[in-house]
């Protein structure tokens, strides 16, 4: 009996450890919608539920094998050249958007640690639709020593927005990867995603109503990045 007790004790100690948290900057989160992430599992992979509620939308139909299927099409990309490729669907919000997230990462930069491989020695492109509208985000790696250094550009609505990385946390980050990525436009931050699991995403006021949709969609398909050697 007292095994069993010391064995709750422990079990509860590391199910109530929660890791860092992203802190968005003071220009990201004033003004800005928070969408928690809810009900997300822990695991990845083909035979898990990925699906989790992101705000008022979900993430769901998670496919990890999508890179293998006749229908892969992402620009610049090629079933040989690609590492990781994804889709998953986001609901709410007006109607359904599907999107596709492929990764290539430097040979040279993969190792027996995933966090080798994140974010830094890596070039990520998702593209997320709705009918005949669509956005993308593509990501690359400007330090070949660091993943903290990603950038890139998020396009919707016509619109383009600066990528930068955000490495603050409320706690130590034991990773390579950074916290998450923002989102700048010419007059401002219009949003950012924690990339941390679980995961959550801002979308500021300044945002056009009609892309908030489709930034939500994006910022999903950052999150459900895996590393390679995690597969």
């Amino acid at each position: 009996m007292k095994n069993f007790v010391l064995g709750v004790i422990g079990f509860g100690a590391v199910v109530g450890c929660t890791g860092p948290r992203m802190v968005a900057p003071a220009e990201v989160a004033k003004g800005s919608q928070v969408l928690e992430v809810a009900d997300r599992s822990s695991m990845t992979g083909a035979l898990a539920n990925e699906s989790f509620k992101l705000g008022t939308y979900e993430v769901a139909d998670v496919d990890r094998d999508w890179n293998k299927s006749s229908g892969f099409a992402v620009p610049g990309y090629s079933k040989d050249s690609t590492t990781t490729g994804y889709s998953f669907a986001l609901k709410g919000g007006g109607g359904a958007w599907k999107g596709t997230c492929a990764s290539k990462a430097d040979k040279q930069g993969v190792g027996s640690s995933s966090t080798n491989v994140s974010w830094g020695k890596t070039n990520i492109t998702c593209e997320c639709k709705n009918a005949d509208v669509s956005a993308q985000v593509v990501l690359t790696g400007d330090s070949p020593d660091s993943s903290k250094g990603m950038s890139g550009e998020l396009t919707s609505g016509g619109a383009k927005y600066k990528v930068s990385a955000v490495n603050d946390t409320d706690k130590t980050n034991l990773t390579n990867s950074p916290a998450g990525f923002r989102f700048d436009g010419e007059a401002g931050s219009v949003g950012a995603v924690e990339i941390l699991r679980p995961g959550r995403v801002w979308i500021n006021e300044r945002l056009p109503e009609a892309d908030r949709p489709s930034v939500a969609c994006l910022s999903a398909g950052l999150m459900l990045y895996v590393p390679p050697s995690d597969h």
